[in-house]
């Protein structure tokens, strides 16, 4: 007689089940592919407790360019792309797996179905300049190497053929939708589907997808135009984390600039000092005296390096909102700026809790966050953490550091009054109103996200 299996004997029955294999033991098909989907389900269970979901690294979206020549190939007058290679965890923890030395070429408007596509030609004919689409990725699996079974049943005619091996993969999907803001939480692989919604979805040749993960948002896309890299904004994509941190996108003055006495009163008083958010924050955790402090470094002639501190309020778009992916600092005294002094922003991010619970990771890298509308705040050899897409503030690691920029006090610039509105534009200026309103850009919240 077989000894029984060892270990605790207190397991609930509910509790997951595994083989235990003795001598002489008939097996069934169905009990392996039962061992298989365990071990299967336990794999999933980790990537997303331990590892969250998202991109690991690469699956960089890149466009491809037409050929060269006078009789360019019509068909390639289109929005290719490439894909690089590269690995991600999708929301049900299964893996994602571009090779390398595959990139996988495709045709943006081909891959959206046949009721967007008609959807996004009606929208081009009433006179937009392409549409905004959203790439992406999906790990699939495919039945392949069809044999012939050896034993079959004895009421069985022929013997029957099945599929020996089942192939993982990814599929490239576009749509003109935009997706759902990512939960604070990795879903439990063990939940079950929503009521009424389908377990799986196929493209009708057998493959099976899972849900997509979010490669990039495109711009202006025409189906008779080839893309351009300033189209493709990878940063609204997911980094593998189980909460990614929430960062400064965006502020409305430029870090360790030069104004005027007059752009600085408008700046810090009439306009204030605007900064947004990759995800909202809760608006009763801004209200703490000390949250946020300017401070006034005395400059120039004379007696200087005095630094006084300048009252402040912090103003959210709706004073009732419990919370806002937006705030205004303004300086709310009358106190005098002089030439030469140096106007210092603390922001202590840590003591900031956004929708999650989590604290913002403001930490400044680089002094890069960019401003709304204007150029990619990158410098040479100097990419953001993540390789792509405008910077923003935080670290890699997701450390909840403290917020911090300047800005110069100098009356003597010889380009200070062609320079005055430039230098004060508000941070809730999106992109869409950069490029004369044809994109909505307010998605790129969830980017860096």
């Amino acid at each position: 007689m077989t000894a029984p299996p060892t270990g605790r004997d207190s397991a609930p029955r509910t509790g997951r089940r595994r083989l235990t294999y003795f001598h002489g033991q008939l097996l069934s098909a169905q009990d392996l592919r039962q061992e298989q989907g365990q071990f299967l389900a336990r794999l999933r269970l980790h990537n997303l407790a331990l590892h969250g979901y998202g991109v690991a690294y690469g699956l960089w979206t890149r466009p491809v360019p037409p050929p060269d020549g006078e009789c360019p190939d019509p068909e390639r007058a289109a929005p290719w792309f490439e894909v690089t290679d590269g690995l991600a965890i999708d929301r049900h923890g299964d893996e994602v797996i571009v090779p390398c030395g595959v990139l996988p070429r495709h045709d943006l408007w081909q891959l959206l179905d046949e009721d967007e596509r008609c959807r996004a030609r009606e929208e081009i004919r009433s006179g937009r300049d392409g549409v905004t689409l959203y790439l992406t990725i999906h790990h699939c699996e495919e039945p392949v190497d069809s044999v012939r079974a050896v034993y079959t049943e004895a009421c069985d005619g022929l013997p029957r053929t099945a599929y020996a091996h089942i192939r993982e993969g990814f599929v490239l999907r576009a749509t003109t939708r935009r997706p759902e803001p990512d939960s604070c939480d990795p879903p439990c692989p063990c939940e079950p589907p929503a009521e009424g919604a389908p377990k799986e979805h196929g493209c009708g040749d057998g493959r099976i997808f899972g849900p997509g993960l979010l490669l990039a948002r495109v711009n202006h896309v025409h189906p008779d135009r080839a893309l351009v890299p300033e189209q493709i904004r990878p940063e609204v994509r997911r980094p593998l984390s189980r909460r990614p941190a929430t960062v400064i996108t965006g502020i409305s003055w430029p870090h360790g600039g030069r104004l005027t006495t007059q752009q600085a009163r408008v700046l810090l008083g009439e306009r204030g000092l605007r900064i947004r958010f990759s995800r909202p924050v809760r608006a009763a955790t801004l209200q703490d005296p000390g949250i946020a402090d300017l401070f006034q470094v005395t400059g120039g002639r004379g007696v200087h390096g005095t630094v006084m501190r300048l009252e402040t309020r912090i103003d959210t778009r709706e004073p009732d909102d419990e919370t806002t992916d937006r705030i205004t600092i303004r300086q709310t005294d009358i106190e005098y700026l002089n030439d030469g002094d140096r106007i210092h922003l603390v922001l202590r991010t840590p003591f900031v809790l956004d929708i999650c619970g989590d604290p913002v990771d403001g930490t400044h890298t680089g002094g890069l966050v960019p401003q709304p509308g204007g150029p990619v705040a990158h410098r040479p050899g100097l990419l953001p953490p993540d390789g792509s897409g405008p910077r923003t503030s935080g670290t890699p690691a997701g450390a909840a550091g403290v917020f911090e920029s300047w800005i110069f006090i100098d009356n003597h610039r010889p380009d200070a009054e062609a320079d005055a509105d430039a230098e004060s534009e508000p941070a809730d200026r999106t992109d869409n109103e950069a490029d004369g309103g044809r994109t909505n850009d307010s998605e790129t919240t969830e980017g860096r996200p």
